[in-house]
């Protein structure tokens, strides 16, 4: 599967890959390059001769983090919150544009930027939680927003979501995908982190901004 979404997104498609840490982020995205290396589709992320290479190459000097600079040079970029926010900005702008076509990123994409790609993968979904010091199970509306990136109006007929679980719980996202299982709102009991990841992010920086956002909730 892996290498199909290689195949896929070294012909325009592009894909974004959710992970669960900053540090996976980088780890995923060099994995990514060496096996696209491997089936021999890397120069195919971002030809030489191609306007995608003439403008990542003209925004690099403006890329404050040194692993990031070094992935755009293939087509592939990262977002995370540990990012500048120019950093973030630019990968965004990058992606929309369709420059890079492989984005690999943690969840807080998902419910920032309207980001939309031909396929979305989600790898593991188990998360760290600080607040009951064990790993647990992502939300059912954490997949969803994942998945709904899954697919651009504009330019897909339809697009392609895969999620990477454990035998034990594949059941469960079946039924969650296909639509059997109800989903409820956690916004209320967590909309104050959300929003102050938001503040965090620079996606808010007012009360108008705030207001704005609750909008698209």
């Amino acid at each position: 599967e892996v290498d199909r979404q290689l195949q896929s997104s070294s012909q325009s498609a592009q894909v974004i890959v959710f992970v669960h840490s900053r540090k996976d982020t980088v780890s995923t995205a060099k994995y990514v390059i060496e096996r696209a290396r491997e089936v021999g589709v890397l120069d195919q992320f971002l030809a030489s001769n191609s306007v995608s290479y003439e403008v990542i190459q003209s925004e690099l000097s403006t890329v404050k983090s040194s692993e990031l600079a070094q992935l755009l040079k293939f087509g592939i970029g990262i977002h995370h919150a540990g990012l500048s926010r120019s950093d973030r900005t630019l990968v965004e702008d990058l992606f929309a544009d369709g420059h890079v076509r492989v984005l690999i990123s943690t969840a807080t994409l998902a419910w920032g930027v309207n980001l939309p790609a031909h396929a979305v993968v989600i790898k593991g979904t188990q998360v760290y939680s600080p607040e009951r010091g064990t790993w647990i199970e992502l939300s059912p509306m954490d997949v969803m927003q994942m998945m709904g990136r899954a697919g651009r109006p504009q330019y897909d007929s339809f697009g392609e979501g895969i999620i990477i679980t454990t035998a034990n719980e594949l059941q469960f996202y079946l039924s969650l995908l296909n639509q059997q299982l109800s989903v409820e709102s956690q916004l209320t009991a967590r909309l104050v982190d959300t929003l102050n990841a938001e503040v965090a992010l620079s996606n808010v920086n007012s009360v108008n901004d705030g207001a704005q956002w609750l909008t698209f909730t």
